[in-house]
């Protein structure tokens, strides 16, 4: 018998666990090729209906609401002061997370492949917040696209994200770390620098 994982991280866990005796191989996720086109970024926030003035940060999951995806982390962030941010949020939520402020634009779950893709174009940097994480399609798709990366090193997370070339990373799952390098990144736009690695 043979395991297939997705991440060398999860690789590592099988092989020191009842799977030992067994071959473990790895096969990272696969992104659709439509995901490298190049688009402008102005013009995709512009289709999204939001301020090219501002840096955009994307936070994207299946439900933003979800702790093991890093709700209650993104609930605290959303709660700070980020006046000179626009956040994009995408996935399932009650809108009490977003408290209705201004600057944070919400486009409910999305499964149209153009619309996602433009989410990832139009975004600055994407925000994982998840407190654990194997190897999600999310930062993969968001890299493809040109959109460097702020999550927590944990997981298959750092075999995706390079700190200074497609991202940035935490070292301990923390609400106010996160927030504080996100305040950071916004503050040099060290953002832009990344875009083309």
């Amino acid at each position: 018998m043979c395991a297939v994982t997705p991440s060398d991280w999860m690789n590592n866990q099988a092989k020191s666990s009842s799977w030992s005796d067994h071959l473990v191989k790895t096969i990272h996720n696969p992104v659709p090729s439509s995901y490298f086109k190049n688009r402008d970024q102005g013009a995709c926030k512009l289709a999204l209906g939001i301020s090219t003035e501002r840096p955009l940060v994307l936070c994207i999951s299946g439900n933003l609401e979800e702790e093991r995806k890093g709700g209650n982390i993104l609930k605290e962030i959303l709660s700070s002061e980020f006046d000179d941010v626009n956040f994009l949020l995408i996935g399932r939520t009650n809108n009490s997370i977003a408290d209705h402020k201004e600057n944070i634009y919400s486009l409910g779950f999305i499964q149209d492949e153009l619309t996602m893709q433009i989410a990832y174009n139009a975004a600055d940097l994407v925000l994982h917040p998840a407190p654990i994480d194997n190897l999600p399609n999310t930062v993969t798709e968001a890299m493809s696209a040109g959109t460097a990366v702020l999550a927590f090193q944990t997981g298959g997370i750092p075999e995706m994200v390079v700190p200074g070339k497609s991202g940035w990373l935490v070292p301990k799952i923390s609400a106010q770390l996160m927030a504080q390098e996100l305040h950071s990144i916004v503050k040099s736009k060290s953002y832009k620098n990344l875009r083309n690695s």
